[in-house]
């Protein structure tokens, strides 16, 4: 009955974990041990884990707590969300291109590189590389 309960409110409720809830409906998309016991070390799943819940070192997130004076990329480009880093970031355009021959253009996006772990060392290797995320 608790679970039941946990999976109704878990899926109705609009305003917490939009991007984890999205990332986890997705098809072969993995979670708990599944996904983080095949992560090798420490630090690379709690980076995955703050990637996955937008809680992380970046801009959009930080001025919530006026970390930082706007929630604004230094590119000009928009919200320095976990997306726009990943996914869209111009200061970041060679990184990308990497990680793109290695996994393929088709097979960029958010559910795969946070919830598959075949992609996830493709995602640690992007952070790696571009020194915006300690890690």
């Amino acid at each position: 009955m608790a679970k039941k309960q946990w999976d109704k409110e878990w899926n109705e409720n609009t305003k917490m974990a939009k991007a984890l809830r999205r990332i986890t409906k997705r098809k072969g998309v993995k979670t708990g041990p599944k996904l983080y016991n095949e992560i090798p070390g420490r630090d690379m799943v709690a980076k995955i884990v703050q990637l996955r819940t937008g809680h992380c070192g970046l801009n959009h997130y930080l001025h919530r707590f006026g970390k930082r004076n706007s929630p604004y990329c230094e590119c000009g480009m928009g919200k320095e969300t976990v997306e726009h880093y990943l996914l869209e970031c111009r200061k970041y355009k060679d990184q990308r291109k990497k990680m793109i021959k290695d996994i393929g253009k088709g097979r960029l996006n958010i559910e795969r590189l946070l919830g598959q772990p075949q992609m996830i060392k493709h995602t640690v290797e992007f952070i790696k590389s571009t020194k915006r995320l300690e890690l």
